[in-house]
């Protein structure tokens, strides 16, 4: 963790005038990846206080910062918003993953009416924990980044977040026999990970995503990582669902959820945690306020126009 070491001055009246002359539609203040998205970044990434919190994030060297005192707490939802979506431009390019919405600035916070049984339910729609899992791990292309900030901790003292690094996680299978063949295993095949309702083109329908858990690209270890998400897929496609397969992900669930070594933190209000999404899995303990609330934002490596979107998931 760490406090913010720079000052915004009146840089934040500058990023919310940017913002405002590039977007006629705020999408009910979640706004949505901007068509000239690149020409914007560079206007924003030429205001002094975007570029030093760029330079605290990538001068960490970390895979998950956790910044304190953001200053954004006296700011109305829109401003807030849109200094948010700068931030996540000036790091990547935020992208919507909500197929009917479009929205990039996503709440997370407990939502009235939710009929648990009938509808697959994600993490951001209900109070409680959240297991360990990576976003987007349910799409053809999973972002490499995403942003998280606290608008209002859990007054209940739970709702902590928690980061594991994908390494921790290899470190510990290798260490049995069992572990190393789940690993071996769970890098070569394609698992159903079934998209949450919430997130769906069609929440009648079932989509999913196939593919694997690890990957090595070059000497980095990825991990594309939610339990339920893959329950719920082999319930959907279960003759892919071998035993040696249930063995893993059973082997794996439980060095994610209890082994592995863990960032635990509840993070105060005004808080910023940035967190790379390919090689991090990240969840939150039990909280039960229901006026906790957050504001998420997924950011690519890659231009929204060069990704593989939603459209290539399989539909039933």
């Amino acid at each position: 963790m760490a406090r913010r070491d720079f000052d915004w001055g009146l840089d934040l009246a500058a990023i919310a005038a940017i913002v405002g002359r590039h977007f006629k539609d705020f999408n009910g203040n979640g706004f949505y990846p901007h068509p000239d998205e690149v020409a914007l970044q560079r206007e924003l990434r030429a205001v002094p206080s975007l570029r030093q919190l760029g330079a605290q994030i990538r001068g960490a060297g970390a895979r998950g910062l956790a910044i304190t005192g953001l200053g954004l707490a006296g700011l109305d939802e829109a401003r807030r918003n849109a200094v948010l979506y700068a931030i996540a431009l000036c790091l990547g390019f935020p992208t919507s993953t909500d197929q009917r919405t479009r929205r990039v600035a996503w709440d997370i916070r407990a939502r009235a009416g939710n009929d648990q049984q009938s509808r697959f339910v994600t993490f951001s729609e209900r109070v409680g924990n959240a297991d360990m899992h990576t976003d987007s791990s349910f799409y053809p292309m999973p972002e490499d980044q995403f942003l998280l900030y606290v608008v209002t901790a859990a007054r209940c003292g739970g709702g902590a977040s928690l980061l594991i690094e994908s390494d921790d996680i290899h470190a510990e299978l290798q260490r049995s026999t069992a572990g190393r063949a789940a690993y071996a295993l769970l890098c070569e095949t394609p698992l159903p990970f079934r998209v949450p309702s919430v997130y769906a083109a069609n929440e009648d329908r079932i989509e999913i995503e196939l593919a694997p858990v690890f990957q090595r690209l070059g000497p980095t270890l990825t991990m594309r990582w939610r339990y339920d998400s893959i329950v719920k897929g082999l319930a959907a496609r279960p003759a892919l669902g071998t035993p040696a397969v249930h063995a893993a992900l059973e082997l794996l669930n439980e060095v994610i959820e209890r082994r592995a070594p863990r960032f635990c933190q509840q993070l105060p209000d005004d808080t910023l945690l940035w967190a790379d999404n390919r090689r991090t899995l990240h969840g939150r303990s039990v909280y039960t306020d229901p006026a906790r609330h957050l504001v998420r934002i997924r950011i690519s490596d890659t231009p929204n126009a060069e990704r593989v979107g939603p459209s290539g998931i399989s539909v039933d």
